[in-house]
Parts: C-alpha cells; sequence; structure tokens
C-alpha cells in the first residue's frame, strides 16, 4: 500500500461566482471574497468529500482500491509492482484534474501491510 497526501486541497474547488459574495470579509478598509473553497469554512469537509467521492469512484472503477478521507488517500493491491502501478493512474488522474501531491507527508514507496 501507498498513501498520498493532497497539497492544498480546497484551494482546487472554485466557488460559482454567485456564491462568492456569501464568503467576503474586510480587513482594513479592503474587502476580499473567496474564490475557491475556504479552509475555515465549516461545510468545506463535506463539500470537498463530496467532490472528491467522483473522483475516487472513477479510480475503484478502474480497479483500484483507494481509501480516501480528506486530502489522505491510501490506496492498496496484491504487489508492490499493481500498487506502484495504481499510483501511477492515480496521480496521473489527481494532476489532470489540476491537483499536486504533498511529497514530503505521502508514503510512495509500497509498504507490506501483512500482518506476522
Amino acid at each position: 500500500m501507498v498513501s498520498v497526501d493532497l497539497q492544498d486541497e480546497y484551494f482546487h474547488i472554485p466557488i460559482l461566482k454567485l456564491h462568492r459574495k456569501y464568503l467576503r470579509f474586510v480587513v482594513g478598509s479592503q474587502h476580499y471574497q473567496f474564490a475557491v473553497l475556504p479552509f475555515g469554512l465549516t461545510s468545506a469537509p463535506r463539500v470537498f468529500t463530496k467532490v472528491m467521492a467522483v473522483v475516487a469512484a472513477e479510480l475503484r472503477r478502474r480497479g483500484i482500491a483507494v481509501f480516501p478521507f480528506l486530502d489522505d488517500w491510501l490506496i492498496k493491491a496484491k504487489t508492490p509492482e499493481l500498487v506502484r502501478r495504481h499510483l501511477q493512474s492515480t496521480t496521473q488522474l489527481l494532476f489532470d484534474l489540476g491537483f499536486s501531491i504533498n511529497v514530503p507527508k505521502s508514503h510512495l514507496s509500497p509498504l507490506n501491510a501483512s500482518c506476522s
């Protein structure tokens, strides 16, 4: 198995332009509004999970055993070589969707999860 940590994951989820007015704040005399899903929004984890469920479903349709939890994803397979291939397919799809991997927080070399 391997683990993949997504970097700045919420910032890849755009907010509909019509709804950005609900995500405004003021600093001094400057007005700002979020164009992407803000980290501190209480509904952000649910929104992100719903969006990423579609990505996970596509990977599972391709035969990849993926277990997402917010920005941390576990990928498992029967052999290290198969894990590497599934990792390649997963990261390629994530990159194609505009996501990036937080390499220092990920474990990208297959680990044996068997219990002795």
